[in-house]
């Protein structure tokens, strides 16, 4: 039973073109041409939360998506893997090229602990929804850093990491995810009557090898510009 639904794949689909753009400019400061405050000045932030927001959302349906039914323990495990070994390598490149702020915890690393943690709530929309936002409250009062659990082990690691997304707020997104993609709003799929356009959700369900070219791309297109200068 196919469960895609066209607007998920249209909102990862926005949420991977975003992050192009965001690492482009990210590269342009990186390679000198621009002196913008990214990631971090104002409104980069927000850009980066609204991306984040996005993939977590899809992350969350998805899981509901595939596994409300029952877990196919052999399809989690075999996606799982691909995005463990993704998140390995980009660590492994970060901490040769960049090694002062190596990536230890970035988006994929994020994916797949938040996959384990919120996979038995595929089928609990309801629940994951108030957990959810209860992780989101507790983290917006204070009750919990952002860095927790690595606040433990602060002095073995950067002080500034590349790219770094917590626990906290960001496994509560995911399972107001799960809950979203249970209401009868995502069920009657809002952008189905564009899915003859079938290139706006390729991007999104090919996401993962995307997100692991751009980069790499776009340091060999500087490097290129910067070598015949």
């Amino acid at each position: 039973m196919n469960n895609r639904i066209f607007s998920i794949d249209v909102l990862r689909t926005f949420a991977i073109v975003l992050m192009v753009i965001f690492h482009f400019i990210y590269d342009l400061k990186f390679f000198g041409y621009v002196d913008w405050n990214t990631p971090d000045g104002e409104g980069w932030r927000t850009f980066r939360h609204i991306i984040l927001i996005s993939f977590f959302i899809c992350l969350g349906a998805s899981l509901h998506l595939s596994y409300q039914s029952g877990i196919n323990w052999n399809k989690f495990g075999k996606r799982l893997v691909q995005i463990l070994a993704s998140a390995l390598a980009i660590s492994l490149v970060s901490l040769l090229t960049v090694p002062n702020n190596y990536i230890y915890f970035g988006v994929l690393h994020f994916i797949a602990v938040a996959s384990i943690l919120c996979i038995m709530f595929a089928n609990k929309p309801r629940i994951s929804l108030i957990i959810g936002l209860c992780i989101i409250t507790v983290y917006n009062i204070g009750w919990v850093s952002g860095i927790w659990p690595f606040n433990y082990i602060r002095d073995q690691l950067p002080a500034y990491s590349n790219d770094y997304v917590g626990l906290f707020p960001w496994l509560g997104v995911v399972l107001v995810g799960i809950w979203f993609a249970s209401t009868s709003f995502l069920k009657n799929d809002p952008l189905q009557r564009f899915n003859k356009n079938t290139w706006i959700a390729l991007p999104g369900k090919h996401s993962l090898v995307i997100y692991l070219i751009h980069q790499p791309a776009f340091f060999a297109i500087f490097g290129v510009i910067e070598y015949l200068k």
